[in-house]
């Protein structure tokens, strides 16, 4: 009688000590991190009262290598909602500018900050399949800097492009494996549907600037990114 007593007392006391830290673990914060290569498609838009012809997003970057950080919480152990920040490296085209041909270093970097929502189809699982959806907005930017050769003669030149607009719609999808029970790691894919609706140029050659900026419509573009994920659960 008293060997089952112990045996009860000690199955409590494991109870009391696990299951709290068992539910702790079924809801709470998570950090994320993400790296991978964005494939950019679609159209920077038309210059709002201009005759121009809208330019294609792969023609001013070919690609960028984005860094995400995501933080969020997680309701349930299937549903997280967060928000993310990321910044791309992106690859300036070697068409984009004959300057960047010449004596200019050309560089360009694409930011993009928002919210997503995560439903994890097997968390408790080794292997966790999970689906998202999101929206954000997103900054293009292009630098160019040093000697510009082709006004026929030297000039100083540094110049700053910018477009930016909403990103409407973002889906992702991808697949966690658990390398602890509180780390994930896993590859994903991400498609960003968004339209620039303002850009900037400022430039300044030879000491003199020039500041221009308007509204940009008429086309949408996207961002289809491939890359790696790893989640930490607080």
């Amino acid at each position: 009688m008293k060997r089952d007593l112990f045996a009860v007392g000690v199955a409590l006391g494991v109870t009391c000590v696990v299951s709290p830290a068992s539910a702790d673990n079924d809801s709470g914060l998570a950090l994320g991190l993400r790296v991978g290569y964005g494939i950019p498609m679609g159209e920077t838009g038309s210059v709002t009262g201009k005759a121009s012809t809208p330019v294609d997003v792969h023609d001013v970057v070919s690609g960028m290598v984005p860094l995400s950080f995501d933080v969020g919480y997680r309701f349930t152990p299937a549903l997280y909602a967060g928000a993310f920040f990321q910044y791309g490296f992106a690859f300036v085209n070697d068409q984009l500018d004959a300057a960047c041909n010449q004596g200019v270093s050309c560089s360009a970097h694409d930011i993009a900050f928002g919210a997503d929502l995560r439903y994890h189809a097997q968390p408790q699982g080794i292997f966790d399949p999970w689906l998202g959806a999101g929206f954000g907005y997103e900054v293009l930017t292009v630098n160019e800097s040093g000697t510009d050769t082709s006004f026929g003669r030297s000039l100083p030149v540094e110049r700053s492009w910018q477009a930016k607009g909403f990103q409407f719609l973002i889906l992702e999808a991808g697949a966690d494996f658990k390398a602890t029970p509180d780390l994930a790691v896993g590859p994903f894919v991400n498609f960003a549907l968004g339209q620039y609706s303002r850009w900037s140029n400022q430039q300044t050659i030879a000491g003199t600037s020039d500041d221009q900026s308007g509204d940009l419509n008429g086309a949408a573009h996207e961002w289809l990114t491939l890359g790696l994920r790893g989640q930490y659960n607080l």
